[in-house]
């Protein structure tokens, strides 16, 4: 097989950036503070390898903005390079405390060896794995197309699912495959936080614009490209292409599209095509639109299809005046009278339960799951509830407003 000129080009480039290049680099980030950058041949392959710490804090903060990251997260960075967002969200305390989990697949070898050596060896909720899927650059002798490709994940399995740099290389087979994919294993409530060059009409691609810096002037089916031998440089959509895929995938998009070097686009699953949950008893009305409270006892009732190995995932918001007033809080469940796990907790804020669901559970679509709480908030004269948890229907912060799912049936 012929190799592109260009695509030689980076691969040649590489490898004198480790003769030449690494050796200085990595006695110039020891001297500047820098010493768990990765070397400067690989920051270099993915782009900007002078800001690599800078970029991955804008992510960071991004996503904090965009309320992202929450306890118990669990992120996919697909084509996570070698860790510029891995590293920033690694270092970051305030995600260690909310215990997120993260994992990075790339098709790079090199760059998945440097993640799992120096980032997951000192961080247990942190993991990587090498993607064998062909690419013309990064993995030329990948063993499974791009558009054949499954991601190695449960479906459900990921709240929050990264492809930074991921889209603007996919061909059009390719990006329906990697979008069907990541909507499969998406959870309800999740999002999908996506890099891509997008236009009105491929008509104005062929220009390119000033926020892009680059031209996509040759057309390949519903995209078009900015280098005809090497097609997958980088690839440019329509707008209504996009959007006609998402719906066939059952996404769609949150929130306006926000145009840049690249452009966000922000992506959920479309109501319908997950299980339902609603309240079955012991709830409160809904409150702005955001929340319910519970009272000491209350049910859910999940609606979906039975699967293999279900996970129950529940998240609420503890509020302090319970624990200052009653101590520390147990909270215990039970699905057909067999009971679940049953755990205490004793800070209030968010929180997360997680719990498998027994096989004698498993039988039916519909699963009731009964809570009690060992103590609640008493009526009063100004309040004549009883007063447990507080769930949230919708997201009240951030830049971000859509409906969630504070209850996830899942399989791990």
């Amino acid at each position: 097989m012929k190799i592109p000129w260009c695509r030689r080009r980076l691969l040649v480039r590489r490898q004198l950036d480790r003769w030449f290049l690494d050796l200085p680099d990595a006695i110039l980030r020891h001297m500047t503070g820098r010493g768990d950058w990765p070397p400067y041949s690989l920051r270099s392959f993915v782009g900007g390898a002078n800001s690599f710490g800078d970029v991955g804090t804008t992510f960071l903060d991004e996503f904090w903005r965009l309320g992202l990251l929450r306890r118990g997260t669990r992120i996919l960075d697909v084509g996570c390079g070698c860790g510029r967002i891995a590293r920033a969200l690694a270092a970051d305390q305030r995600l260690k405390e909310l215990g997120i989990f993260y994992t990075g697949m790339d098709v790079d070898r090199d760059n998945i060896g440097w993640c799992r050596s120096h980032i997951a060896r000192s961080n247990d909720h942190f993991s990587f794995y090498h993607a064998d899927c062909y690419n013309p650059t990064y993995n030329p002798q990948g063993s499974t197309a791009a558009d054949a490709y499954a991601f190695p994940h449960p479906d459900s399995s990921c709240d929050v699912i990264l492809l930074t740099s991921v889209l603007t290389h996919l061909l059009e087979q390719d990006l329906s495959n990697y979008l069907a994919e990541a909507a499969r294993v998406l959870a309800p409530g999740g999002v999908i936080y996506a890099s891509m060059f997008l236009y009105e009409s491929l008509d104005d691609a062929a220009p390119g614009a000033a926020r892009h810096g680059i031209p996509f002037p040759f057309r390949h089916g519903n995209c078009a490209v900015n280098c005809e031998e090497y097609p997958t440089n980088a690839v440019a959509y329509s707008e209504a292409y996009l959007r006609t895929l998402l719906a066939r995938l059952g996404l769609e998009t949150i929130g306006p599209v926000m145009y840049g070097l690249q452009d966000i686009v922000i992506l959920g699953k479309a109501p319908g095509t997950w299980a339902e949950s609603e309240p079955e008893r012991g709830w409160h009305a809904l409150e702005d639109g955001c929340f319910r409270w519970t009272e000491r006892t209350f049910a859910v009732r999940l609606r979906g299809p039975v699967i293999r190995k279900p996970v129950l995932r529940f998240r609420f918001y503890l509020p302090g005046v319970l624990i200052e007033d009653h101590g520390p809080l147990r909270l215990s469940a039970a699905v057909k009278g067999l009971p679940l796990r049953s755990v205490v907790y004793d800070t209030p804020g968010e929180q997360l339960y997680v719990t498998e669901i027994p096989e004698e559970a498993r039988t039916e679509e519909t699963i009731v799951i009964d809570f009690e709480l060992d103590k609640a908030r008493p009526p009063s004269p100004s309040d004549w509830r009883e007063l447990g948890l507080v769930v949230s229907f919708h997201e009240s912060s951030g830049r971000l407003r859509r409906p969630l799912e504070p209850f996830l049936l899942s399989q791990e």
